[in-house]
């Protein structure tokens, strides 16, 4: 989710600076009492307690201030209001529009952990005239925040060719789930979900004891199917995963 920034001198103009691959709303409902959850580095670094705003969960300024609060922060706003109903109860089966809405949120999360893993660097346009150059930290901040892309000479920033990359890449990811997608609600009967930095399998965790899953019926998981189901997940990370609570999770 976007995360707006108090004015500072250091950012006058609000940009989003910890931009969240997996949603900071999302993280939450995993969050224990002490409004943390249970984080697990890969490379052997050590087990804590993190909030849904540790910078561990964000990219910073990997794509542009308005591809962040547009289309983003729209896709990730329809999919939160239909995960609320879902932990609620009050949808138990999904229609095209339901689905759209879930695979969009799954293509974003594609998108947003490619771009954090492997960001484009800055962008010689070739065959093409010279924009401006000398342009101030301020202005260039400034066009940023009214969504306008600039260029300094022939050279795009790094953070507006991701935020380009990001809107290319969400189409392929979409068509690789609609519009044959058929997710199902997972529930736990014992035992909690983990959430990996990475969605290499088309799952997505809720709550601790509520995920989707495509293709699937709607069913409820024992603790040993709930263990095969964390291993693969833990597998698919590459950096982290987290939990409400590791020992919860078999």
């Amino acid at each position: 989710m976007a995360k707006f920034e108090k004015p500072q001198k250091g950012n006058p103009h609000r940009l989003v600076i910890g931009q969240h691959t997996f949603p900071s709303k999302s993280i939450a409902r995993f969050a224990g009492a002490d409004g943390r959850v249970h984080l697990h580095m890969k490379q052997g670094g050590p087990i804590r307690r993190a909030k849904p705003i540790d910078s561990i969960f964000c990219a910073r300024r990997a794509w542009d201030h308005g591809t962040e609060v547009g289309f983003m922060k729209s896709i990730e706003d329809r999919f939160q209001l239909l995960a609320d109903l879902i932990i609620d109860g009050r949808v138990l089966a999904f229609d095209a529009e339901q689905t759209h809405v879930i695979s969009s949120f799954y293509a974003l999360w594609m998108t947003r952990a490619e771009i954090r893993d492997q960001p484009r660097n800055d962008t010689i346009l070739r065959g093409v005239l010279p924009g401006r150059t000398g342009w101030s930290r301020d202005e260039e901040e400034g066009l940023e925040k009214a969504g306008l892309a600039f260029f300094r000479g022939i050279t795009m920033p790094a953070h507006i060719v991701n935020g380009m990359r990001a809107g290319v890449l969400v189409g392929p990811y979409l068509r690789r789930v609609n519009p044959s997608a058929s997710w199902g609600i997972i529930r736990t009967s014992g035992g909690e979900f983990i959430v990996p930095d990475w969605p290499l399998h088309a799952f997505i965790p809720i709550n601790p004891a509520l995920a989707l899953a495509n293709p699937a019926l709607n069913q409820t998981l024992d603790r040993y199917a709930i263990g095969l189901v964390n291993k693969q997940l833990r597998m698919a990370s590459r950096r982290y995963f987290f939990a409400r609570d590791f020992t919860a999770c078999p």
